[in-house]
């Protein structure tokens, strides 16, 4: 049998069996929201928002997301820091069309030492209805393309640290 003793962002399993003590340091992430409107040129030829635009719109999303947190994405491209998408899992729920006022959301999920992992939605303002549901993987690289670690300044933006 296990406890489970939640303390603030820790969470400490107590086992009777081997009267250990595990504790687990848990992370809060940042969420990020961005809006606009659905404009005539990025419509297909049925009157939705063609696909490749949403790609479109997460990235605009991801370059406010580091304005918003103070970044700015020229400035890692001027000290020699590519931030690459590397993989996009995107899945299309339900069509937007001209003139929809659409929310885009931004959540950090994981982090590791050259990458980041991103939950992106996207939602019609005025139905409340998800549009779109994308997970991306972005890898930080040098000029050279090699990976290199994430520079604590976008960790603090994106994932925050523990609570103390």
């Amino acid at each position: 049998m296990y406890k489970a003793i939640v303390i603030l962002n820790q969470v400490l399993f107590f086992s009777m069996k081997f009267q250990s003590l595990i504790s687990i340091t848990l992370t809060t992430m940042k969420k990020f929201t961005h809006s606009l409107k659905v404009r005539s040129y990025e419509l297909d030829s049925q009157g939705h928002v063609n696909y490749a635009v949403y790609l479109n719109y997460l990235e605009y999303a991801r370059v406010t997301a580091l304005e918003q947190a103070g970044l700015r994405f020229d400035d890692y491209i001027n000290r020699g820091i590519n931030i690459v998408i590397v993989e996009v899992k995107i899945k299309y729920l339900a069509p937007a069309t001209l003139g929809d006022e659409l929310e885009i959301t931004l959540e950090g999920l994981k982090i590791g030492r050259t990458s980041a992992t991103f939950k992106q939605e996207i939602f019609n303002i005025k139905t409340g209805k998800k549009i779109v549901a994308a997970e991306l993987v972005g890898v930080f690289i040098n000029n050279e393309g090699k990976p290199i670690p994430i520079d604590e300044q976008f960790k603090k933006a994106f994932f925050e640290s523990p609570l103390k």
